[in-house]
């Protein structure tokens, strides 16, 4: 693997206290590739607008068997990165995307969830900002998105303080 592509990150993808970002393990090869050397990658392109987070919890889709439609793990985010593919899977020197920038997220010894949380309707999950203390209470993959009235989002508007978020939360 080629450290010296991998850019270290400033501090404005850092996380809020205890926030879990929930991301889609593509393939079962990523699977085995997070449980083995602990980091996963995402898209720059495809990224959302906000990846810091403390902790990464990984949603299965169809292709998990048993697991699939699930979330049943997570782990604490160590270090972010930015590096082309080609630096991060060398292996696959000729893929269309290998010259593409992604964000690498290190991650810490994978933990359990004491219960899974299953997705019950077929949904299009990509990544879902949510807490710590929401995603161990989730029964059901739609209990993690927040769910926050209109005045919630005006007041939260005016904490941050940006005119273009008071618009946001005031047209909502």
């Amino acid at each position: 693997m080629l450290w010296d592509d991998l850019e270290p990150l400033d501090e404005r993808v850092g996380p809020a206290p205890s926030s879990v970002l929930v991301a889609v393990v593509p393939s079962l090869k990523d699977w085995e590739r997070i449980q083995r050397e602990r980091w996963y990658r995402i898209p720059l392109k495809r990224a959302p607008r906000q990846i810091g987070a403390e902790y990464l919890a990984f949603y299965h889709p169809g292709c998990f068997g048993d697991l699939r439609w699930s979330i049943r793990s997570y782990a604490a985010i160590q270090r972010y990165s930015l590096a082309p593919r080609r630096a991060l899977l060398p292996e696959e020197g000729d893929h269309p995307r290998a010259g593409d920038l992604y964000y690498r997220l290190d991650l810490g010894p994978l933990q359990t969830l004491p219960h899974p949380v299953y997705s019950r309707r077929l949904r299009r999950v990509t990544f879902i900002h949510t807490d710590l203390e929401t995603l161990f209470r989730a029964q059901e993959i739609c209990e993690l998105w927040a769910h926050e009235d209109a005045r919630a989002r005006l007041y939260r508007g005016l904490q941050i303080g940006s005119p273009s978020a008071i618009y946001q939360a005031s047209a909502a």
